[in-house]
């Protein structure tokens, strides 16, 4: 998977990352996201529950990310 991932400034949801990547299919980018999460690049901010969705930030730019 060698796409490049843009993310939305600030906090973000999982739905503003979609559409923002819009060439990308929803599961790439949900596969990005948890990677750049293992990688402590994007922090989770807000923990969703089902009503409420989860909002993330870029912590560090990471190349290639």
């Amino acid at each position: 998977m060698n796409e490049t991932i843009q993310w939305p400034s600030g906090e973000f949801t999982l739905p503003a990352a979609v559409a923002l990547n819009r060439a990308l299919p929803e599961a790439a980018v949900r596969k990005k996201l948890s990677a750049a999460l293992a990688a402590k690049t994007v922090v989770q901010t807000r923990k969703g529950d089902g009503k409420i969705p989860g909002t993330f930030q870029v912590v560090q730019a990471a190349a290639g990310n």
